[in-house]
């Protein structure tokens, strides 16, 4: 892979209190429960130029309001979608707060397609895209997500923007044929209200076999061949600060969150 351009990443900036210092992304919410500490997506929404719901995202973010004991709430730039998840008293919570509800029909696009397409179509091109949710809940539309969040990242280089997948466990983005340099130990809030990257690590073939050779994990490989039905590198730990991954061919990149609650597994 000579002459190709090694892309870094700091998957943990999207959880930095200070949003100064990071580049801005739009935030998709999907229909599945906000489980990190309230503090978190906070830090999350101060880092936000853009904050969709798709459709049933809304409820959410109107439960996270209603439960939580701070006086500032999260707020909404749009809720989209074909509306069937929207519950009578989020939408009036919304429309109470002047946010537009657009009712988009199309029965060829997901919520999430809905979602990315209107971002897409609003803000400047190049724009990074944090989903939350979309895992954890019915197998066959945690497949959908991952489909999408590979489709809407075909070309090299990311010029439509990044996109990555915050689920109340892991985060996860999809690393193009390539080289990749990631920043896999961070740790932000030293008073203990934030959260950062935790040690366990995956990287899924996506639509065709791939060999990957890494450096910085604890069972490094070297010209290996992943796929389907074969070989699949899950559950290997960072042992390094930054983590190299060099990819014939696109792959999914998880690794998990450490935060304030709870405890990791081994």
């Amino acid at each position: 892979m000579a002459g190709i351009e090694e892309k870094t990443w700091h998957p943990a900036d999207i959880l930095h209190p200070s949003p100064s210092r990071l580049r801005s992304y739009a935030i998709v919410i999907l229909n599945q429960p906000l489980n990190l500490p309230f503090s978190v997506y906070q830090n999350l929404w101060s880092n936000s130029s853009y904050n969709i719901a798709a459709d049933g995202g809304a409820n959410r973010v109107f439960t996270l309001n209603k439960s939580n004991s701070s006086e500032e709430d999260l707020p909404l730039t749009t809720v989209i979608g074909d509306l069937d998840s929207l519950l009578p008293e989020a939408h009036g919570y919304w429309s109470s707060r002047n946010v537009p509800i657009i009712h988009d029909e199309d029965q060829y696009s997901t919520d999430f397609m809905k979602a990315v397409n209107h971002i897409r179509g609003k803000q400047d091109k190049g724009l990074d895209i944090v989903v939350l949710g979309g895992l954890g809940g019915r197998v066959d539309q945690g497949m959908s997500v991952l489909h999408q969040l590979y489709t809407y990242q075909k070309e090299l280089g990311y010029p439509d923007g990044k996109m990555f997948l915050l689920s109340t466990e892991a985060v996860t983005f999809v690393l193009k044929s390539g080289r990749h340099r990631i920043k896999a130990m961070a740790k932000y809030g030293e008073d203990g209200l934030g959260a950062g990257l935790g040690k366990h690590v995956g990287i899924i073939p996506l639509k065709e076999p791939s060999v990957i050779t890494t450096e910085g994990l604890e069972w490094d490989v070297k010209n290996w061949q992943t796929e389907f039905g074969g070989q699949m590198s899950t559950s290997n730990h960072v042992k390094k600060d930054w983590v190299m991954i060099e990819t014939t061919k696109d792959v999914l990149f998880t690794i998990d969150l450490d935060v304030p609650f709870g405890q990791s597994s081994d």
